[in-house]
């Protein structure tokens, strides 16, 4: 990975996500940003990857984001996966407020959709997302508590319901002692 720097740089990686059956990947992105996060930051994101499940695909991204008041962070993303096994485009939208608070505490809000243009419901879901995080015990530890409420339908003829999301989650920093207030569960 290069260093964040205004313009043009790329980034990679190879994983494997824990679940069952086991999902390997690996990724090659360009990322363009132009601005500052005080000022207004676009950041735009093409990323060739293979995933076990996904095959072969291409996800496109792009950010808008600033900061308000200097503890208040507003970001719009929009993003579109095309994959060999994909249903058509498929992608999400969402608005996310993330407010720093002191003693490494942050709190953050999101609303937002994703679906796929070629499946027989072409929006899978859409809802609002709260996460609230914190230091415990070391400065390296983070701890995150999540909520969502959500409005999924996966048949045609099924009627949306609502369905409530709790989670827990935890985060550690190897190398450094930076809190990060973006929430890692969505």
């Amino acid at each position: 990975r290069q260093p964040p720097h205004q313009g043009g740089r790329f980034d990679a990686g190879v994983g494997v996500r824990l679940r069952f059956p086991l999902d390997p990947y690996v990724k090659g992105s360009y990322v363009y940003e132009l601005g500052r996060s005080e000022t207004g930051l676009l950041s735009l994101r093409q990323t060739l990857f293979w995933r076990n499940a996904e095959k072969a695909g291409l996800t496109s991204r792009a950010d808008v984001e600033r900061i308000f008041g200097l503890s208040w962070l507003l970001r719009g993303t929009i993003s579109g996966t095309f994959s060999e096994r994909s249903d058509g485009l498929k992608g999400y939208s969402s608005i996310m407020a993330i407010h720093g608070m002191p003693h490494r505490r942050a709190l953050a809000f999101a609303i937002g959709f994703d679906g796929a243009t070629d499946a027989p419901v072409p929006v899978h879901e859409y809802g609002v997302k709260a996460a609230y995080r914190r230091s415990i015990s070391r400065d390296w530890l983070i701890m995150e508590v999540r909520t969502s409420l959500t409005w999924p339908k996966e048949e045609v003829d099924q009627p949306r319901a609502p369905s409530w999301g709790i989670g827990l989650g935890f985060e550690m920093f190897f190398g450094t002692d930076e809190f990060l207030a973006r929430p890692v569960t969505f």
